[in-house]
């Protein structure tokens, strides 16, 4: 479930009972004495501590309607990382104060309160300083770009100068559809060298940084199509992806997706491969293939195996959002992959 609210007082329960009702994905833990047996309502009996142990990594977002000491001491020995941290919001049982405590930016805190505020006539209390201040952080842009941060020391000193106001540029190769705080210039053609920072936004992997404070942002549009022979080890496919991506100077952190045909889905190599870059697997099937396999090259041999001429091109051309093929078929001994270039209006 997205959301966890808790409470432990009957007011806490009344307003939590109300939430509850109000956000579609919630769990409502509340304490056993206060329990109303309802959908997704779980009673609970021990320490708040355990019961935050159970549920810390369960939840995208955790609500606490109780006092903002109780929260900390409860969360601290669970915290690790705000890339990997569930966004915390505090309430009082009045709901006059939301408060985003952890997470405020990667794990949406921030937004997480508004949202709350909103539906509860409440104040949202926000402390991030590029939030205060007007301006975005650029693990904020990073989320709502949908990219991937190459390195947070840097998105830290580069947020440092947004907030500080000094002039900062961005470079894209995705378009950027955003409210944009007058300090951060977008970069058309050449860098501006005098710019204090730089937000760098490529799926290149070997790059010049004409900035010294420059933080890389990898956008998720590159596409890669794979079909192989039946039973083809991982180890070989991982190599001829990693091949692949080298020769053509790109970042595997920009992977969107992975694809590949129907009769190939239960493919051990290929399913792994998804599986160690964390990216989904979609299945295209022969009958959409068959639609446009006339576009492509295709092989004879293939055909009469299973029943199209060709995979890796064109379930990566179905996928994509009609973009752009950065390799067409390359084959590495029963294996073929092809990337391509997704497409502008399917970026996010």
């Amino acid at each position: 479930m997205e959301i966890g609210i808790i409470a432990l007082t009957k007011n806490g329960a009344n307003l939590g009972y109300k939430l509850h009702k109000m956000m579609n994905n919630s769990s409502f833990y509340v304490k056993e004495k206060f329990y109303e047996k309802g959908p997704n309502v779980i009673p609970f009996n021990d320490k708040i501590k355990f019961l935050v142990e159970d549920i810390f990594k369960k939840h995208d977002c955790l609500i606490f309607i109780m006092a903002t000491g109780i929260v900390v001491r409860s969360i601290a020995p669970f915290m690790e990382d705000k890339k990997t941290d569930p966004a915390i919001l505090v309430m009082d049982e009045r709901a006059n104060h939301v408060i985003s405590l952890l997470s405020g930016h990667l794990g949406g805190a921030n937004e997480y309160a508004h949202r709350v505020a909103n539906l509860l006539g409440g104040n949202p209390v926000i402390t991030t300083a590029s939030d205060v201040s007007g301006h975005i952080a650029v693990d904020t842009l990073a989320m709502k770009l949908n990219c991937k941060i190459e390195d947070f020391s840097e998105a830290t000193k580069v947020t440092a100068h947004i907030v500080n106001e000094e002039r900062v540029g961005i470079k894209s190769q995705i378009p950027i559809d955003l409210y944009l705080p007058k300090n951060l210039e977008v970069q058309k053609d050449k860098i501006d060298n005098s710019l204090k920072g730089l937000i760098l936004i490529t799926n290149e992997e070997e790059i010049n940084k004409p900035i010294e404070d420059t933080v890389v942002l990898r956008p998720k549009n590159l596409v890669v199509g794979i079909g192989c022979r039946r039973n083809k080890e991982y180890e070989k496919i991982y190599e001829a992806l990693l091949k692949s991506f080298k020769d053509l100077n790109l970042s595997t952190k920009s992977i969107r997706h992975f694809a590949t045909i129907d009769i190939k889905k239960d493919e051990v190599g290929i399913k792994k491969l998804a599986d160690k870059f964390e990216r989904p697997l979609k299945i295209v099937t022969r009958e959409e293939v068959k639609g446009i396999e006339n576009k492509f090259m295709g092989s004879e041999f293939v055909k009469k195996t299973i029943g199209v001429g060709c995979v890796c091109e064109p379930v990566a051309f179905f996928t994509s959002n009609k973009g752009d093929f950065i390799q067409r078929k390359r084959a590495f001994d029963g294996i073929t992959i092809a990337i391509f270039k997704e497409g502008d209006k399917n970026w996010m």
